[in-house]
């Protein structure tokens, strides 16, 4: 078939999906607030047929009432990828990858878009009592070129098309049990992820320029959340990550991200700075810091983070020899 011919039932499809975006969407918000009055086998099973319809590569829990798909790809969309853009392709289809990435460069698509991968998965649970809860809990992450692994997408980085894929699946599992659906009496307060995340209070790295301290803590909790976005964005792209290697961020990430012995290290030499004391961070001159101040041991990590025009961020961190 040739790409115009693909194309004419693709917007078809879209078109009969706008049209009836208004239902749709009202349906996912009496989905959300919806409990379900059925035996346990019965809602759960629903979700897993509807889950595993969409999002084929899975493992489930009956016992612990837990559906959790794998990673799978999705295509990247300019556009709201809203409940239209419903399946995904598996992380094992080699060969979709590679027609996907080539189709988005004949679209004209940017290189560095075109070549970028996103993925998503899924954890669903049943819970509480009869009447049974669905919980549905989405995650989104993206694989750059050079990159070890892929970086999960949280708080403002997280896709547009998150909620949208996250709502299409709720109403596949509704659609399915919406015969035994009773409304709850009320909507529960939803606690995001990203309130939970553990921060680091600057004010406890002492002695230290107040921006020093903003940016070691910063780090710290990006590294330890392994958000290998936010770590990036707080190195200098010169960055000094081997005494043997040349400088470079690109290089430095896929390295740290390739080996997490180094990432532990980076966690480790930060925490030890909240402590203070001769193994803690201490200002070098009136623009470095050096984590830990004094000259590490041989086969040790030292971070130093410098101040570069008004930005503290990260310009070495080698083990010594």
């Amino acid at each position: 078939m040739s790409r115009p011919q693909r194309i004419i039932p693709l917007l078809l499809a879209i078109a009969a999906f706008a049209s009836g975006c208004s239902g749709n969407k009202k349906t996912v918000e009496r989905a959300k607030k919806s409990l379900y009055d059925a035996d346990f086998a019965v809602i759960y099973s629903a979700a897993l047929e509807a889950t595993r319809e969409i999002y084929p590569n899975l493992d489930d829990n009956p016992g612990a009432g837990a559906v959790k798909t794998a990673w799978h790809q999705v295509t990247y969309a300019n556009n709201s990828d809203d409940l239209s853009q419903g399946r995904s392709l598996s992380t094992g289809a080699g060969g979709n990858q590679l027609a996907n990435s080539q189709g988005q460069a004949q679209a004209g698509m940017p290189t560095r878009l075109a070549y970028k991968r996103f993925f998503i998965r899924f954890d669903i649970s049943v819970v509480g009592g009869r009447p049974w809860r669905v919980k549905i809990n989405g995650h989104a992450s993206e694989w750059e070129p050079g990159a070890a692994l892929p970086v999960e997408l949280r708080g403002p980085a997280k896709p547009h098309w998150l909620d949208g894929r996250s709502d299409a699946l709720t109403l596949a599992i509704y659609k399915r049990i919406k015969r035994f659906a009773v409304p709850m009496k009320e909507a529960p307060v939803e606690i995001k992820i990203e309130d939970t995340l553990p921060k680091t209070d600057p004010k406890a790295f002492t002695n230290l320029p107040p921006d020093a301290a903003k940016r070691l803590a910063q780090l710290r909790d990006a590294v330890s959340l392994r958000e290998y976005g936010n770590l990036r964005a707080q190195v200098f792209d010169d960055v000094a990550w081997s005494l043997g290697g040349a400088p470079g961020a690109e290089t430095a990430m896929a390295m740290w991200q390739a080996d997490p012995e180094a990432l532990d290290a980076m966690a480790k030499v930060i925490s030890t700075g909240v402590a203070g004391g001769p193994g803690g961070c201490a200002p070098v001159g009136d623009k470095k810091v050096s984590c830990p101040g004094v000259a590490p041991a041989p086969g040790a990590y030292q971070l130093v983070i410098e101040l570069r025009g008004t930005e503290w961020k990260v310009s070495s961190f080698v083990r010594a020899e």
